[in-house]
């Protein structure tokens, strides 16, 4: 893997391969990751920004953090979830916490749901625990997970 030349004698090189060295890891409680290194609920990911004026179309799915900004339409299984004052999501989400300031519309599985005051929701909606703020809108079918 890494290679390195020394002069064995005047004139004469070989070529000597040396290894990595291997370096014991040592993981500590139930939160250790890669190394030793502690990783967070969502696997280490960073999140992920769909902004204003931008239009996805398609599915999505990761452990991950994502704050809609802008318009998406389709099929979203991520960790949690922001749709933000200018975002728009049209399809089914699947998720734990979902924060909605924005519009959704579809049908939505999710453990914490929060509607902020101008967030308008039409579909299914299926949560364990509910916030409503003042001016929230919340149209459709809705479904307590027991």
């Amino acid at each position: 893997m890494f290679n390195k030349w020394r002069d064995k004698e005047e004139g004469d090189q070989s070529e000597e391969s040396e290894a990595p060295a291997s370096v014991p890891v040592k993981a500590n409680g139930p939160t250790a990751g890669v190394l030793g290194v502690k990783s967070t609920p969502n696997g280490g990911l960073k999140p992920s920004v769909i902004s204003e004026g931008f239009e996805f179309i398609g599915e999505i799915r990761s452990t991950g953090h994502l704050t809609i900004d802008g318009t998406v339409q389709g099929k979203l299984s991520l960790h949690s979830v922001q749709i933000g004052s200018t975002g728009s999501l049209d399809g089914d989400l699947t998720c734990e916490t979902v924060n909605v300031k924005g519009s959704f519309s579809g049908s939505l599985d999710c453990s914490d749901l929060t509607v902020g005051s101008r967030a308008v929701l039409d579909g299914q909606l299926s949560y364990q625990t509910i916030t409503i703020q003042r001016g929230g809108v919340v149209k459709g079918e809705m479904k307590k997970k027991g």
